[in-house]
């Protein structure tokens, strides 16, 4: 279970929400509006584009930040195909588990919050396509835009910065899962520890879906593996750049001959 702190679109979330809104219509877009998904909050099933935009937007708006500060964030669910299967890609059942892990989410500021009291919506879609960053593409065994195989289900959600307001005269607490100041000993002091939450919500599915996680799947093993790489990776960077000092060495001992004959002309011409 991936819980992923990125955006689909360019573009900083300092202003209206309109554009990542519309841009998670796009599988609607192609299909009768019997077939569509719609948005979904912590009350409701259904949310229309326009509410989302209404809500985050409003929420946001007066509450003293500089032109250039988010307003707003975005982060998706993304199971795997075999927790997908686990669960028939039952849209109920992520639905449920997606409030489930934006009460993980309120929880994980430590200040006493829940799930209601944030300003948030999701979506699901249920493809992906390739893109350039995609090893596939690289390797030149897919196409960007190519879709992807089996199931792609995940969850996209939109969350406001800020816990929900009564009036828009007040100004409300700014909430960023972007910041966490840790204290000595690395526990966090005030912020949004990520690692928790990404945890928790991997327990939450376990848990909520009588799921038997194998130890290679979970996020602890795939951070050890990660870092296992990067060690790898750093490793022969500066192997690297050793064999490209050795190398360039005998170069500039030959030439050291050379600029003492030359030094020595000079001298003597003087």
């Amino acid at each position: 279970m991936v819980t992923n702190f990125s955006s689909p679109i360019k573009g900083a979330n300092s202003g209206s929400c309109q554009r990542l809104a519309g841009y998670l219509e796009k599988e609607n877009n192609q299909l009768p509006p019997a077939q569509q998904e719609a948005f979904f909050c912590a009350q409701s099933d259904k949310v229309s584009q326009s509410e989302v935009m209404a809500g985050i937007d409003r929420n946001g708006a007066a509450q003293g930040l500089k032109t250039d500060q988010d307003r707003f964030y975005t982060f998706t669910i993304d199971p795997s195909q075999k927790e997908l299967a686990h669960i028939g890609n039952d849209a109920d059942k992520l639905r449920d588990y997606t409030r489930g892990v934006m009460e993980n989410y309120a929880a994980n500021f430590g200040k006493g919050i829940e799930s209601k009291d944030l300003v948030w919506y999701a979506k699901i879609e249920y493809s992906r396509s390739h893109t350039h960053e995609d090893k596939a593409v690289q390797e030149g065994t897919a196409q960007k835009g190519q879709p992807k195989e089996g199931d792609q289900t995940h969850v996209h959600i939109i969350v406001s910065r800020f816990k929900e307001r009564q009036s828009e005269q007040e100004r409300s607490s700014s909430l960023s899962p972007l910041t966490n100041h840790r204290k000595a000993g690395g526990a966090i002091g005030n912020g949004f520890d990520r690692v928790n939450f990404i945890q928790a919500n991997e327990r939450l599915f376990d848990a909520k879906f009588s799921y038997d996680r194998p130890q290679t799947e979970t996020f602890d093993h795939a951070r050890a593996a990660k870092s296992e790489h990067q060690a790898d990776r750093l490793a022969a960077r500066e192997q690297a750049i050793k064999m490209q000092i050795d190398q360039a060495r005998p170069q500039r001992e030959q030439s050291r001959p050379q600029e003492q004959t030359i030094n020595q002309t000079n001298q003597l011409s003087r």
